[in-house]
């Protein structure tokens, strides 16, 4: 009997291996809204949303998909804020 395929299925690439920066941008803003829930809406909280979400849509409408040395500086002091 011949056997019904012979190559193995072709996997396709994962959102992270296909846009990494807008992979981790939108992790940082669900950790910021984890820790707005468990420490209650502040003005700063906001404000550090709001920033990172105008970075995903520069992200996200942009054709190289990057984001300049400033605002990554700003998102890795923001990864470090709201970290555990």
């Amino acid at each position: 009997m011949k056997p019904a395929k012979k190559k193995p299925a072709k996997r396709r690439p994962s959102f992270e291996e296909n846009n990494p920066v807008l992979s981790k941008l939108l992790d940082l803003k669900y950790r910021i809204n984890a820790y707005r829930e468990l420490n209650g809406n502040t003005n700063e909280t906001k404000e550090d949303k709001d920033l990172v979400f105008d970075m995903i849509n520069d992200v996200k409408y942009t054709d190289d998909n990057t984001i300049p040395v400033t605002s990554m500086k700003l998102a890795n002091g923001l990864w470090k804020k709201y970290e555990g």
